[in-house]
């Protein structure tokens, strides 16, 4: 299996697929999934929705869905080699890794012996906005996908699963003052100063662990970008300071703003310009349990990821792939073989029947 396996990385990472730029992978890949025969494939965009040509109907459904698309690759980019076990390649980890499994089941699994029917799903722009993310495309166009019990996201978690997942928040913070000639400071009043508190409390303010169904999730406000001043010699009278906001499972975007509100205490005003709900834990769900059960270790999801979308429309999900979550987006980005055969295997395992 090491041999499949190896193949259908390589057949990733070789077609490079920076967000915005997944369709010559889409492309071939759905040629070389419509000359493998039993399996059905809807294109839009560059997503692609697949299922058996001829699905059981007694047989419940599971979801798996990759993302194509990776970050953009280092200056001077990342050769595709393989040496040993490791694999490296810009999307190696994050997550052409899962997609390589998710092709190796496709291609390679007898689903005539499956206790359930397989749905996969490939699709463009994760790594952009939340907005542009092509799961909701697959979603109006493919509404089938979500007529499953469970879905399974191959994102990177070193062959463990991870379940739930953090919400993300970013959320502008304007501080006002009055601009004066840098001179003669007391006649305007600095809004950069004027954060001062803020960043400071923000500074000294520690992760805050949230406890969902046994998991430690942790909570955390990180400023990210800071642009304000008008010139070298003026008191600024504007300072804007984004942060970043990751919140625990069971938490909305009211529970955000209630937090902001106190933050900011009346001394500058807040915008949530970007939002992308948590996801819950689900681990009463029992297909869940029955893949717990081949041998998983489980942990939380201290990131976002898109259970959280399929969690909103009412499917269960998890997140579970061989990559590295330390190598995703580094600039020697690799996978390891053996954790794409560890995975391969428990799913194996979870597909076939008792």
């Amino acid at each position: 299996m090491n041999a499949r396996l190896l193949e259908a990385l390589l057949f990733f990472l070789e077609r490079p697929s920076v967000t915005g730029e997944e369709e010559r992978l889409c492309d071939d890949l759905a040629s070389r999934i419509a000359a493998s025969p039993g399996w059905e494939v809807e294109r839009t965009s560059n997503n692609l929705a697949v299922r058996r040509l001829a699905p059981d109907p007694a047989r419940r459904r599971v979801v798996l869905a990759g993302h194509l698309d990776t970050v953009p690759e280092p200056e001077g980019g990342l050769p595709v080699r393989v040496e040993g076990e490791r694999v490296y390649g810009r999307g190696a980890s994050d997550m052409k890794a899962g997609d390589a499994v998710m092709l190796a089941l496709l291609e390679g699994f007898p689903w005539e012996e499956s206790r359930f029917e397989p749905i996969f799903v490939f699709y463009e722009r994760e790594e952009g906005s939340y907005a542009e993310n092509g799961l909701e495309t697959v979603f109006t166009e493919s509404p089938w996908v979500l007529d499953a019990e469970l879905a399974l996201v191959p994102e990177p978690t070193g062959g463990a699963l991870e379940v739930g997942c953090v919400g993300t928040a970013q959320v502008e913070v304007v501080f006002r003052g009055r601009s004066a000639h840098a001179a003669r400071p007391w006649q305007g009043e600095n809004a950069l100063t004027k954060a001062g508190r803020f960043l400071a409390a923000l500074h000294e303010r520690e992760a805050v662990e949230v406890v969902v169904d046994g998991l430690s999730f942790y909570e955390v406000l990180t400023p990210t970008t800071a642009r304000g001043g008008r010139a070298n010699n003026v008191v600024p009278d504007l300072f804007r300071i984004n942060v970043n906001h990751r919140f625990a499972p069971g938490k909305d975007r009211s529970d955000v703003e209630r937090l902001f509100e106190g933050l900011t205490d009346g001394e500058a005003s807040y915008e949530v310009w970007d939002f992308a709900p948590s996801g819950p834990v689900s681990l009463e769900n029992p297909l869940l349990q029955e893949l717990i059960s081949t041998g998983l270790e489980v942990r939380p999801k201290q990131a976002w990821t898109d259970v959280a979308r399929f969690s909103g429309r009412g499917v269960a999900a998890a997140n579970f792939g061989p990559g590295l979550p330390s190598q995703a987006h580094q600039e020697a980005e690799y996978a390891e073989l053996a954790l794409l055969e560890e995975c391969h295997a428990h799913l194996v395992s979870f597909f076939r029947h008792n």
